[in-house]
């Protein structure tokens, strides 16, 4: 069943249809960007109004519903009419009021509302992933890889923060990636302990920490991942941190499965953080989901009350910031009945360049 027949099948009325508007959500239910479209889901007559720009490229992709040059308003008006629908569902969480306003003048033959359990149910199917959309993920995430691999092999001491960042963004395009999945970070010294920090013109030299941070975005999905290394020699206050942070991504990653609640592996990271003796550093919670969108439900941190399910992708990561210095790493992992995918192939052991 594809995701128009599966919201066909959540409509709550016989006479009701579904009004996507929003580009990701049109992205994730035709399996395809769309621009400027419209996807109306009303049963077994579901229609794609697009542009005329874009009528041959979405007709040639369309799987589970039919394609229309939108010419009017009343086009839509005359179909609501045609099958009959008198109830039209919006995401409640993705159109405006402007936008709300327009619907319900043109469409005026239903009632239009804003649905929050549409936009619950999109959500819940976004949650788990198909085999096609973790290749995806597993693409992206096979492009940060190679992006990382070459950049240790490329900064020097004296490079500075935004150099180091133009350069790991240009091997992630390099690699394959349709763009960067977020702005790419690279900070170092003291500004790896501000979480708001960007990159700047500090150069790297002996003794610092460097923080990686950057992702992918490979057939519309997005993968990430964070890497902290030694620029040379480091102190045992730096070395000792880094240990506890990569011993408690490690214990999070191994508690990771389905049908476990959405704290526990944060419960479990921060707990090794807590043997280590660093707990009270700790600036990240350890994972939120991935996507068609970087940063994505579910969320997985203390007060979670989400169950978490099979096929869920997640951007997991766990991190301190010690006041003179920070140190944070994250891996990709897919969840599975048994545990967890990890999708990041880089070492987890402290790297020195």
């Amino acid at each position: 069943m594809n995701n128009v027949d599966r919201i066909a099948e959540w409509l709550p009325d016989y006479n009701g249809a579904a009004l996507i508007t929003s580009p990701l959500s049109l992205r994730y239910m035709c399996g395809f960007p769309v621009e400027n479209g419209i996807l109306l889901i009303c049963g077994e007559h579901s229609i794609l109004f697009v542009t005329g720009r874009d009528f041959e490229y979405a007709n040639e992709k369309a799987e589970g519903f039919a394609v229309q040059v939108l010419s009017s308003g009343r086009q839509m008006l005359d179909l609501l009419i045609k099958y009959g629908i008198k109830h039209i569902y919006t995401e409640a969480d993705k159109i405006t009021v402007a936008e709300f306003n327009t619907y319900k003048e043109q469409l005026h033959y239903a009632e239009v509302l804003a649905s929050e359990e549409l936009s619950e149910k999109l959500v819940q199917m976004r949650t788990v992933k198909s085999d096609g959309e973790i290749a995806a993920i597993y693409n992206a995430q096979k492009i940060c890889d190679k992006a990382y691999e070459r950049i240790l092999g490329t900064v020097r001491k004296g490079m500075t923060e935004r150099q180091i960042a133009a350069l790991l963004s240009f091997y992630i395009m390099d690699f394959g990636a349709e763009e960067t999945a977020f702005p790419t970070r690279a900070l170092s010294g003291e500004n790896t302990a501000d979480q708001r920090a960007k990159p700047s013109d500090r150069q790297i030299r002996d003794g610092d920490m460097l923080i990686l941070e950057f992702g992918a975005r490979w057939g519309g999905y997005c993968s990430s991942m964070c890497r902290t290394v030694a620029v040379g020699s480091v102190d045992s206050t730096r070395e000792n941190a880094y240990n506890a942070v990569s011993c408690a991504l490690q214990d999070g990653l191994r508690t990771l499965r389905a049908g476990i609640g959405g704290k526990v592996a944060d419960s479990v990271a921060k707990a090794t953080l807590n043997a280590w003796g660093v707990d009270k550093y700790c600036s990240v919670n350890f994972a939120h989901g991935i996507g068609l969108e970087a940063v994505e439900p579910p969320f997985l941190r203390q007060g979670s009350g989400a169950t978490l399910k099979a096929k869920t992708a997640l951007s997991t990561v766990c991190g301190v910031s010690m006041g003179k210095f920070g140190v944070k790493t994250g891996d990709i992992a897919v969840l599975t009945d048994e545990g967890c995918a990890d999708l990041t192939a880089a070492t987890k052991n402290l790297v020195h360049i």
